[in-house]
């Protein structure tokens, strides 16, 4: 192992550890998406109602090791990213040298998409892995051309593809670099590239087999959240919106960087993998953003390369003081995010509703605490939601964890894994305990009787309170 390499694992064991001090002291919840993945965990299958499977199995494995505790759930996300990390170390030093690619993996594992990722366990963490994982050995692949390196490649993308579904914009990359690049266009008709898509194809397979037997349901709301339905004309705000989202995303210097760089184009051979691999990816998502919307994350793959791009373009024409800059710059962005309590503290500004990112993730373990005496006062009512977000908590929060619980759904619609898994219909003639924010009674006509036995408030701050009515259901008449 060469010396720079160890000086970057080094380094990114002392990131992390950092980042495991700030998880372990964050007085936050469990994010929903995570309670919500987390509930997938424990029931384990080749597919989900958003999502492929990687995620739960991700957070299943943790769970076996070291429980269900929040830190334990997140750990996945601190451990990974190093590896990640590696990867991008590895193709930026196949492509150009040690240098560039110290450089690449410390602008990397200090972007401001991955330290925020790092406190979160999301589908985005394995994908980034598995992308770069994938990038590394068809790289390797095209210049020695052994079977081991496309078979590895065609395993990483397969294991990209149950990690998430836009894993598949890596195909078209690979082609796009193939015609780019003339001394590799024979691959084209080397049959190891296509016995490597065929691997991933297999490796996926069982995903696409659970969708089958699931009305294709993930891939219905991989359209539904896109919203490209609701096209009636270009949504150039939205682009603009997209774009400044990104500045958080990539960084402030890096990312204003990269838009002239895809303006410019640098044409010597080594940046060609790197705009094969960045431009589909980002300009996809950018038309995603014009014809309708794209979330902020939606382009994450697109900086593997990305950051090699603008890093090795620096370099080179000997601005290593701008890499310095625009790392520390990112690094202060981090500190801001994970101390931003603190920040406010000291300058004495008052946290509220409006100017606090993580509001999110604030609330759910104190209904909990107060819900819990209901849950226990009524043993034979099973819990009942009518929302996700507090569906998935609760099940997390409340011991023994509910996995019983039901979502109220009268309208038979398909907008969750709950509605994908529980039926009300199934629990004619028991009753229940009814948790939701809604204030008409609307429900009881599935009832024979209704009674609110408490409403329970939590106040976040001082200018945003959040109310819960918890009503008793007895004898559930069906719908």
């Amino acid at each position: 192992m060469d010396r720079t390499l160890l000086q970057l694992i080094l380094i990114t064991i002392i990131v992390q550890l950092y980042r495991l001090y700030v998880l372990l002291n964050a007085q936050i919840d469990l994010y929903v998406d995570e309670a919500y993945y987390w509930g997938w965990s424990k029931e384990l299958a080749f597919g989900y109602y958003s999502k492929p499977p990687m995620i739960a199995w991700i957070i299943a494995l943790a769970s076996l090791a070291c429980g269900d505790s929040l830190v334990c759930i997140k750990l996945p996300a601190l451990l990974i990213y190093p590896i990640t990390t590696i990867f991008v170390y590895l193709i930026a030093k196949r492509l150009f040298n040690p240098q560039i690619a110290f450089s690449s993996a410390l602008a990397f594992i200090t972007l401001p998409a991955v330290s925020m990722s790092s406190l979160i366990i999301s589908t985005d963490v394995p994908l980034l892995l598995f992308w770069a994982m994938a990038l590394y050995l068809f790289l390797q692949a095209l210049e020695r051309d052994r079977l081991p390196y496309w078979i590895g490649a065609g395993i990483a993308a397969g294991a990209g593809l149950l990690s998430k579904y836009t894993m598949i914009l890596f195909l078209p990359s690979a082609f796009f670099y193939l015609w780019l690049e003339p001394r590799y266009r024979h691959h084209l008709t080397n049959p190891r590239l296509y016995t490597a898509i065929l691997i991933a194809a297999l490796i996926y397979f069982p995903n696409f087999a659970w969708n089958a037997t699931h009305h294709f349901i993930s891939f219905l709301h991989t359209k539904d959240i896109s919203k490209i339905e609701e096209l009636s004309y270009l949504h150039f705000d939205k682009l603009l919106e997209f774009w400044g989202a990104q500045m958080a995303v990539f960084g402030p210097i890096f990312f204003p960087l990269f838009l002239y760089l895809l303006v410019r184009p640098v044409k010597e051979p080594p940046f060609k993998p790197l705009y094969a691999f960045s431009l589909p990816f980002f300009a996809t998502i950018s038309l995603q953003a014009l014809l309708a919307r794209a979330l902020a994350n939606w382009a994450a793959p697109t900086y593997i390369t990305a950051t090699i791009l603008v890093v090795a373009y620096l370099i080179q024409r000997r601005r290593i003081w701008l890499v310095k800059g625009a790392i520390a710059i990112n690094i202060a962005l981090a500190l801001l995010f994970y101390h931003y309590h603190q920040v406010l503290e000291i300058l004495q500004i008052p946290l509220q509703a409006k100017i606090d990112p993580y509001k999110r993730v604030r609330g759910y373990s104190q209904l909990a605490t107060r819900l819990q005496p209901i849950v226990q006062a009524h043993p034979e009512a099973i819990l009942l939601f009518d929302n996700r977000s507090i569906m998935a908590e609760m099940i997390y929060y409340l011991r023994p964890h509910p996995f019983d619980a039901v979502m109220f759904n009268p309208e038979r619609r398909l907008s969750s894994q709950y509605h994908l898994t529980t039926d009300m219909n199934h629990h004619i003639g028991q009753n229940f305990l009814y948790v939701t924010t809604r204030q008409d009674l609307s429900f009881q006509r599935y009832f024979d009787g209704v009674e609110l036995l408490e409403t329970i408030t939590i106040q976040l701050y001082p200018d945003l309170a959040k109310t819960y009515r918890i009503y008793y259901l007895r004898n559930f008449k069906g719908y």
